[in-house]
């Protein structure tokens, strides 16, 4: 059986990848046929093969967890062909095998579209962790503050919405704090304000706005400032790419027809009008040449990194002033 989650939400990713490896746990307790591999660091798919292959103690279900592999580059059609078709992985119902890819469909498909076809085929389980909006957000927020023992009010929640921001991973982290410090009492709209850090998510847009109208200085700026305020570089880079992905989407929307209005393309591309407003003019500074490199460039800045092959936060600055 295969299991294929994948999507741009790495903390409810990570959340779905949790919830069934506890479940396992509960039927499983010994845990001697759980596997994890992580190709961001050094397992070989060598060592994923023999852990499918092998035979599980005392006849148990085997539950082989995989995270970035399609991501990491090492791995062939070839050799995920024969880990699926050979050892028969998805008719056996005593392995488990579970991907997990912290990365959106269309980013997966660019790096190898086969392998993700591979994995989403109608013959897996599949599921993707996109970020929630609006109300599954206000849902999911009050949920964690009652994992946590609190029930909170509306007001408390979407205030920590607009201060937080919509990223899982700073929300989950506020939660967390916020129900440290009131163990046993009620979270007031004070403790939010007081205790919760603000994410500053006008100067992140501001940062993409920069890039996108090639003000270099303004852009280099705005990044120091965010990097050492300890906003994380990777979610800098996540929201250049997802920029870039836009204007790619916006310029192809054109193809040449400028007399679109702003509304028609925000239709075609499904963005909010005025972010489709400023998309259009930012698209027409470059060619499609080059927005394609440098979202090319982006993407590659995030695998060179987590290999230790390139600093991530120089490679943003080198970015910037390129």
């Amino acid at each position: 059986m295969i299991i294929f989650l994948y999507g741009s939400d790495g903390y409810r990713l990570k959340e779905s990848a949790d919830t069934i490896v506890d479940a396992y746990y509960k039927k499983h307790q010994s845990g001697l046929s759980y596997h994890r591999f992580n190709f961001d660091q050094t397992d070989e798919f060598g060592d994923l093969a023999n852990a499918v292959n092998s035979v599980s103690f005392f006849d148990e279900a085997k539950l082989v967890i995989v995270k970035n592999l399609l991501y990491s580059g090492q791995t062939t059609i070839k050799q995920l062909k024969a880990l699926v078709d050979d050892f028969q992985i998805g008719e056996d119902r005593k392995t488990v095998l579970v991907f997990v890819e912290n990365k959106a469909s269309k980013e997966l498909q660019k790096i190898n579209k086969e392998i993700f076809n591979i994995l989403s085929s109608k013959n897996n389980l599949v599921k993707e962790v996109e970020p929630l909006t609006r109300v599954k957000l206000y849902n999911w927020v009050k949920n964690k503050f009652k994992e946590n023992g609190h029930n909170v009010s509306p007001a408390v929640v979407s205030l920590l919405i607009n201060v937080a921001g919509n990223e899982s991973w700073a929300l989950a982290n506020e939660i967390e704090k916020l129900c440290n410090y009131k163990v046993g009492g009620t979270i007031s709209e004070r403790d939010v304000n007081s205790l919760v850090s603000h994410q500053d998510e006008s100067s992140i847009f501001d940062l993409v706005d920069a890039v996108g109208n090639l003000n270099k200085a303004e852009a280099f700026e705005t990044a120091y400032k965010l990097l050492n305020a300890g906003h994380d570089g990777y979610y800098l880079l996540s929201m250049l790419t997802y920029h870039f992905e836009n204007l790619i989407s916006v310029a192809d929307a054109l193809n040449g027809n400028k007399s679109l209005s702003a509304s028609e393309v925000a239709k075609k591309c499904n963005l909010h009008p005025f972010v489709a407003k400023k998309a259009i003019s930012q698209s027409q500074r470059f060619t499609r040449e080059e927005l394609i490199k440098k979202f090319n460039h982006l993407a590659g800045l995030d695998v060179k990194s987590k290999n230790g092959v390139v600093n991530l936060e120089d490679s943003l600055y080198n970015f910037f002033v390129s």
